[in-house]
């Protein structure tokens, strides 16, 4: 049996889990800006699980790095390092104080960040199928995908 297939099925489970930790912190800074929620209780709820997005991520595009998937890992690239930016400058948690006068720009950067996620949501449930294709297809008839117009990273 060939890897592929599973090491995608990991990618599709970190992307999910990415997916899930980014909506959880839209829904929180959206339950605080319709006063739901007090700033404390939000921020502290954003903050637990800033870091394991960030670990999460780091994963996701180290796996690409080891496995050999360049576009998408030069894709995971720049949030990565917006990542790491944002932890050295300390400025990755939510402070409590200032919650509301960033709750829109934190809005807006978590928004970009699942759209980033759902894209690659896509492109890795893709490969995945693709994977699994040509994993159950004999090497007579696998499906040649340098004949189709697609990127190289499939």
């Amino acid at each position: 049996m060939s890897w592929e297939p599973i090491l995608w099925l990991i990618f599709l489970a970190i992307n999910i889990a990415l997916i899930s930790l980014l909506i959880y912190q839209i829904v929180c800074l959206t339950d605080l800006e319709a006063d739901y929620m007090n700033p404390y209780e939000s921020s502290s709820r954003i903050n637990s699980v800033v870091l394991k997005e960030y670990v999460l991520h780091s994963a996701f595009c180290i796996l690409f790095l080891v496995t050999g998937h360049w576009f998408i890992f030069l894709l995971t690239l720049l949030p990565a390092y917006y990542n790491v930016r944002k932890f050295l400058s300390r400025q990755h948690l939510i402070d409590v104080t200032e919650v509301f006068r960033f709750i829109e720009s934190e809005k807006k950067i978590r928004i970009l960040k699942l759209g980033f996620y759902l894209v690659l949501f896509v492109l890795v449930l893709v490969s995945l199928v693709l994977s699994f294709i040509n994993a159950l297809v004999d090497e007579d008839e696998a499906i040649d995908f340098g004949s189709l117009p697609l990127p190289s990273f499939f």
